[in-house]
């Protein structure tokens, strides 16, 4: 009976918040605007089923995370230094520049799309750059297990929303630095990256929620399809109905793909010990 309640409440609130049959801003393009594909009920049903299943998993995902040795031990994380400043600023400058050219629309509508994980995960990394304390190294280990998705947006990029020269070549730089940045962190021994099992998990319960929940809201208050949340990609249309759970079982065995070949090249060159030389040595 709770749960039947609690899909009810959920249908009704999606409902009010969604798409009408006047659109809220007529003038994004009709193809990127959310619509109706799946019924608000099967949204709230997925909603709470996704909150029900990820919610526990990160728990569990995180208790087990801080109890590994490498986080238990953690060394100091380095004063910031120049070169951490230059990735900080170049990042943020991708940031920025994203941010610029999607303001370049009607209404600025397209800054919209700025609430999709890669661009979130850009400014995250730009703070990281320079953050110090237990909380960046926290969020650094969350942040590398989420990179997996800008190799997915490298290997299919989707264009739809990129009309400006500058706007393309920086979709392309702001991918390649989110998976170099980190590299460059770690062999400038700014951070150590651990890549358990359970930090992969975490993480992935971390980016599976923020799309159950943040994007979720954001696709039906703004009616943008943003992340293709409302109506499947043109690969993905076959599928019909199930799109969304076969999205995020795809993602799940992608994610677990990427995060375990880091960790095992990451284990095979410090056996090796080819990075100790640029390593920093600990602070105290």
């Amino acid at each position: 009976m709770v749960v039947h309640h609690a899909i009810d409440f959920l249908e009704e609130l999606f409902i009010s918040l969604g798409p009408k049959h006047a659109p809220k801003l007529p003038h994004v393009p009709k193809a990127l605007r959310s619509v109706w594909y799946l019924t608000p009920r099967q949204h709230a049903i997925e909603t709470i089923s996704y909150v029900t299943l990820f919610i526990p998993m990160s728990i569990f995902a995180y208790r087990q995370a801080i109890k590994h040795p490498k986080w238990t031990n953690q060394r100091p994380i380095r004063a910031p230094n120049a070169l951490d400043w230059l990735l900080a600023f170049l990042t943020m400058g991708s940031f920025v520049g994203m941010c610029y050219y999607k303001a370049h629309s009607t209404y600025g509508w397209r800054l919209l799309y700025m609430f999709q994980p890669c661009h979130v995960m850009t400014f995250m990394l730009s703070l990281l750059c320079v953050m110090c304390g237990r909380t960046a190294n926290f969020f650094f280990q969350v942040y590398v297990a989420m990179t997996w998705s800008s190799v997915c947006a490298l290997a299919f990029p989707d264009m739809t929303d990129y009309v400006y020269a500058g706007d393309i070549f920086n979709f392309y730089f702001e991918h390649y630095m989110m998976l170099l940045v980190p590299f460059i962190l770690c062999v400038s021994g700014r951070y150590d990256y651990i890549g358990s099992p359970s930090w992969i998990l975490f993480g992935f319960t971390v980016i599976a929620l923020y799309h159950a929940t943040v994007l979720q809201l954001a696709c039906l208050i703004t009616e943008v399809n943003i992340a293709t949340l409302m109506s499947p990609p043109k690969p993905l249309v076959h599928l019909g109905e199930i799109y969304r759970p076969a999205q995020y079982s795809l993602c799940f065995v992608l994610h677990w793909i990427y995060n375990l070949s880091i960790s095992g090249v990451a284990a095979l060159v410090a056996s090796s010990k080819i990075l100790k030389p640029l390593t920093s040595p600990k602070q105290h």
